[in-house]
C-alpha cells in the first residue's frame, strides 16, 4: 500500500513541478507524471 501512495504522490509532485518550472519532460504531462513516479521510487528506496 505504501508503494501505491508513493506512486500517486510522486505523480502529483511531478505534475506540480512541471507547472512551477514551466518546462515539460518529453512526453508532455504523461512524461512529467512518469518522472514523478521514478522520483518517488528512488526516494522510497533511499529513505524507506
Amino acid at each position: 500500500m505504501g508503494f501505491l501512495w508513493a506512486l500517486i504522490v510522486g505523480g502529483l509532485i511531478g505534475w506540480v513541478a512541471s507547472l512551477i518550472i514551466g518546462k515539460d519532460v518529453p512526453g508532455g504531462i504523461i512524461g512529467n507524471i512518469v518522472a514523478g513516479f521514478v522520483g518517488a521510487m528512488i526516494g522510497q528506496a533511499i529513505f524507506g
